[in-house]
């Protein structure tokens, strides 16, 4: 069995970029969240939950 090429500073790179866009994402989530009023975010998950 051969072993794949793996280019593991491209890979690193990879892993790098996926967490910042995750930690971005997280933040921007928050905000969203803060601008909303607790009944509108309520109402909302009801309707993902009733889907």
């Amino acid at each position: 069995m051969k072993v794949p090429d793996i280019d593991l500073e491209a890979l690193e790179e990879f892993k790098k970029k996926n967490f910042k866009d995750r930690l971005e994402f997280i933040d921007k989530y928050v905000e969203s969240l803060k601008k909303k009023s607790n009944k509108k975010w309520s109402s909302e998950q009801k309707d993902l939950m009733d889907e």
